[in-house]
């Protein structure tokens, strides 16, 4: 399975996935900038399991609509990996916490794990470590 979608609340996200061989899915408005404000979830019929995963309090989780009002991005350009959905990284407690709440500030990092539409992931759950 693949990830195809993803909800996230706090810390925790919930990956919505999908069949390996499905390349044609999609929402209502995948295609309109900003995703957050226009997207829908992927189609239910597209969903075959989800995986949740719990990110321990040291790490920040973003996706890329984190420290803008409108991002730049739809779920389109998610589907083509042109960003990551959902970004995590251990955070430094020396670091100003302004630094950790943009997605824009962050994603680049050597030191950040990277989740994008289509990489592989079973259904079930875990605590990230």
């Amino acid at each position: 399975m693949k990830i195809i979608d993803f909800e996230k609340k706090g810390n925790v996200v919930r990956f919505y996935l999908g069949a390996d061989d499905c390349e044609d899915y999609g929402g209502d408005d995948w295609n309109d900038r900003p995703y957050e404000h226009n997207a829908e979830k992927v189609d239910d019929r597209y969903i075959k399991g989800h995986r949740d995963i719990l990110f321990p309090f040291e790490f920040v989780v973003l996706e890329p609509c984190d420290g803008t009002t409108n991002s730049r991005w739809c779920k389109d350009d998610m589907k083509a990996k042109k960003v990551p959905c959902i970004i995590a990284l251990q955070v430094n407690p020396d670091d100003p916490p302004w630094y950790w709440d943009e997605f824009d500030n962050v994603s680049q990092s050597e030191y950040v794990k990277r989740f994008y539409f289509g990489d592989k992931m079973e259904p079930g759950q875990e605590i990230y470590e």
